[in-house]
């Protein structure tokens, strides 16, 4: 029986194919639930196949139950079009991840947000594709279904007259043309499966609904060579974009509804939204990308590389891995890491210049990418850096070195800044550092995309609780946890890595776990004209940043040391207050202002400065960790940097065994290695 509180708890119903031969797309929608299971959200699922009609009925019971605030789903176009109107009729707020059928929102009267672009961006980034290939026909194959004779006809719609395209249900050798494959990813597969030989490197682009690994799976060693086109970023992080938004929305406002939650709902998104509650894209086909089928990995115990934690540093490495073609290992156990409870302030300022290099150098790899940026749940809303009286000559050190990295930014007197932004309160500060492509990232969503990037290279995620042994197998390779054998090892496993290392800690570093504790404020109407930026004061060590629309994320250091691995819980009010107390010097309204959530975890610090190179005494594994709840801005670039030591350390294990030079993938892919040592 629910508790008094539990039935207070906003509903979100939750519709897709969790039975049936579309069941995998229906397990992004309960991972991504999975991913943000810590808001006080109670979520219900109701299972259609993927069927159209079904899809109807469910909407029919969702309306019927009367207690829902939304709706996430549904993933098939056409029963989402069955279900709109059912939904607009009792103003039941939807949002669409993966339903990418063209004018699906019309009449929707506002109630309903599509996070994705459309087939006809699809049709188009195929098209592109073919085209840039130097292909002038394009032989479109169909499975006989509504999907793929809806996608067949768009792609024959953005070929023309650009190509000459024929329209078949059954596979064809036609020499010298680009095959297009339509259809649900089993009928896909079984078509490829039936293929006459084709020309080698002969482009086959097969449509979105095969961009899961059972395609593969189905599919066998047809696949390969295949590509597929895909949204940007993979359909994991948009289904987690959709849930984490809802999430925010209600976690804060529990009471709205209706118009007004739609309207809270888009101030969580990373995605702009049309008026129509659609994608704003700048170009045909954009939103969508075509890539390699991704290969399903298979059964193994021994690899190139183990990343112990699938933090935001771990993730990001297992990919960089995985993309130079080495078998990967990460082991997850990432519930309870530090990185899925962050508030992701992304910048490029850092006054020690070894941070300050990683940073520019993650947004040249990811957060200046825009498109990409987005897909990661990045939010570009400007970061300040505040600095007190004394600071200006480092200010200006750091902007030179960001801007020679083409970066914005520049040093601004405090008159400036608090003409700029009135929330703020300029005493005792000299000036601040403002990067107007700064911001912050949703962490569920960004660590997501990061899984779906590690998953497409052929990394293997391996479930179950965070490792607890590391030991180097007489030289030639580490072993975890007594199982599974690597030839090396990237430890990224934040509060877990000290006790990993045991006694080969390097030496004259010290690791001590420290709380880290936020809550989110109500921005009461007219408190300044100007949004809040990301915000770090030097001068007092509190951060701050926008949270949605209407509220405001802030923090600041706690000298609480040694923190227990415990369950992530909320402030209480005395902490509350402690908490207005700190910031609201800096940020006076929020000392009245409303508290709506708050979030009190731990995360590990390492002094002088994070950890970064290889482990002496272990000679096959490299650490990386320590970032002290920053990780997300310096993410990309410590991982690129972990991952290039961690592919040497495995080709010379290669060949001292013997095996000759291991081989290297990712060709043309330019990269720049920020290899250093543990300072």
């Amino acid at each position: 029986m629910r508790t008094r509180e539990e039935r207070r708890r906003p509903r979100v119903a939750v519709v897709g194919p969790f039975s049936g031969p579309r069941a995998a797309w229906g397990e992004l929608l309960s991972g991504a639930v999975d991913s943000v299971r810590r808001a006080p959200v109670d979520w219900e699922f109701y299972d259609d196949r993927g069927d159209a009609e079904q899809g109807g009925a469910r909407a029919c019971e969702v309306v019927a139950d009367g207690g829902f605030a939304a709706v996430v789903g549904h993933f098939n176009s056409l029963g989402a079009r069955d279900a709109l109107p059912v939904y607009r009729e009792h103003r039941l707020p939807v949002l669409l991840p993966l339903a990418t059928a063209p004018g699906l929102l019309d009449g929707s009267d506002g109630l309903a947000l599509r996070l994705c672009s459309d087939d006809a961006g699809q049709a188009a980034a195929v098209v592109a594709a073919c085209r840039e290939q130097g292909y002038e026909c394009l032989d479109v194959v169909h499975d006989g279904t509504g999907y793929g004779l809806r996608l067949a006809g768009l792609l024959r719609e953005a070929a023309e007259p650009e190509l000459s395209v024929g329209v078949h249900s059954e596979w064809r050798t036609i020499r010298g043309a680009a095959i297009a494959l339509c259809g649900v990813h089993h009928g896909a597969a079984a078509l490829l499966r039936s293929r006459a030989p084709v020309d080698p490197g002969q482009w086959v682009v097969a449509t979105d609904d095969c961009d899961i690994p059972e395609f593969a799976e189905l599919a066998g060693a047809a696949a390969e060579g295949v590509r597929v086109a895909r949204l940007t970023g993979g359909p994991a992080a948009q289904v987690v974009a959709a849930c984490a938004a809802l999430a925010g929305a209600l976690g804060k406002h529990p009471e709205r509804r209706g118009e007004r939650l739609v309207e809270t709902v888009r101030g969580e998104l990373a995605c702009a939204l049309d008026a129509r509650g659609e994608p704003v894209n700048g170009s045909p086909g954009a939103g969508w990308e075509v890539l390699p089928v991704a290969a399903p990995p298979t059964p193994r115990d021994s690899f190139d590389v183990a990343v112990v934690g699938a933090g935001v540093v771990g993730r990001a490495t297992a990919a960089e891995v995985a993309e130079r073609g080495r078998s990967v290992a990460l082991l997850d156990g990432a519930g309870d890491a530090a990185s899925t409870v962050s508030g992701a302030l992304v910048r490029a300022y850092e006054a020690d210049i070894a941070e300050r290099g990683r940073a520019i150098r993650s947004f040249q790899l990811l957060w200046g990418r825009e498109e990409r940026a987005a897909a990661h749940g990045f939010r570009r809303t400007g970061s300040l850096v505040l600095f007190g009286p004394g600071g200006r000559a480092a200010a200006d050190e750091g902007v030179a070195d960001l801007v020679a990295g083409g970066l914005a930014a520049e040093v601004l007197d405090i008159d400036d800044v608090t003409r700029r932004w009135p929330l703020i309160e300029g005493e005792g500060l000299e000036g601040a550092v403002w990067e107007p492509g700064g911001g912050y990232a949703v962490a569920a969503v960004a660590l997501a995309a990061m899984t779906d990037r590690a998953r497409r290279a052929g990394a293997h995620i391996v479930p179950g609780p965070a490792a607890r042994t590391l030991a180097d197998d007489a030289g030639s390779g580490v072993v975890v946890d007594g199982r599974l054998h690597a030839a090396a090892a990237v430890l990224a496993a934040g509060c877990g890595t000290p006790e990993l290392l045991g006694e080969h800690w390097p030496a004259g570093h010290t690791a001590r776990t420290k709380r880290i504790q936020y809550a989110v404020f109500e921005r009461p109407a007219g408190t300044g004209s100007a949004p809040l930026p990301a915000l770090v004061d030097l001068t007092t060590g509190m951060w701050a940043r926008p949270d949605g629309l209407d509220a405001v994320l802030a923090g600041f250091p706690v000298e609480e040391w040694d923190v227990p691995p415990t369950t992530d819980s909320s402030l209480t009010a005395t902490q509350i207050g402690l908490l207005r107390e700190r910031v609201g010097p800096r940020l006076p309204f929020l000392t009245a202002a409303r508290a709506l959530t708050s979030v009190r975890g731990r995360d590990l610090y390492v002094s002088p400065a994070a950890l970064l190179g290889p482990v002496p005494g272990l000679p096959r594994t490299v650490v990386a960790a320590g970032w002290s709840g920053s990780g997300f801005k310096s993410a990309p670039a410590a991982a690129e940097a972990a991952a290039e030591l961690a592919a040497g350390l495995a080709r010379r294990a290669a060949l001292l065994r013997g095996h000759g030079p291991m081989p290297r993938s990712g060709a043309g892919r330019t990269r720049q290695p920020w290899p250093r040592p543990i300072r």
